[in-house]
């Protein structure tokens, strides 16, 4: 075992980025349906934007970044791997509420019928985004403040 109590977000960080891989991996995956035809998240954030479905500010702005989603989880995964805990935990956490917000409205809306919402994709990237989340909050959790390594000594903090 390590001799640092520095070591121990990374107990978290691998699940944090492997929530992010799953929840990318989810967002290719089918989430709308239009007769025969199974669309993915960027397929459908895009046919929001064409159609004026997507007006309003906040929506709109979504539905033109939502392509950005897997680069950016790619870059918390890697952050988190590479041991950047603070800032990939933060913007884990950050990706993991905006974009499982979006899966859970898809996933409440999906249903049966020709046209609609699918329950495949929103779910992978419903759990894929719990899974990140909860990782970056156990990574923010057990991150010492002041970024110092606290050795064990096995002698009550007495220095040799």
């Amino acid at each position: 075992m390590p001799d640092t109590v520095t070591s121990q977000p990374r107990i978290f960080a691998y699940p944090a980025a492997a929530g992010m891989v799953i929840a990318v991996t989810g967002t290719f995956l089918p989430w709308f349906r239009s007769g025969e035809v199974l669309r993915d998240s960027y397929a459908a954030a895009a046919l929001a934007h064409r159609f004026g479905i997507a007006g309003e500010p906040i929506s709109g702005a979504l539905a033109r970044a939502w392509i950005g989603v897997p680069m950016l989880g790619a870059l918390c995964a890697g952050l988190l791997v590479l041991g950047v805990f603070r800032t990939a935990a933060a913007a884990t956490a950050t990706l993991a509420v905006i974009v499982g917000t979006v899966a859970v409205a898809a996933l409440v809306e999906a249903g049966g019928g020709v046209t609609g919402t699918t329950v495949s994709g929103p779910l992978v990237t419903t759990t894929g985004m719990t899974l990140a989340l909860l990782g970056a909050l156990g990574v923010l959790g057990t991150i010492r403040r002041g970024g110092r390594a606290v050795r064990r000594t096995g002698r009550a903090g007495v220095r040799p």
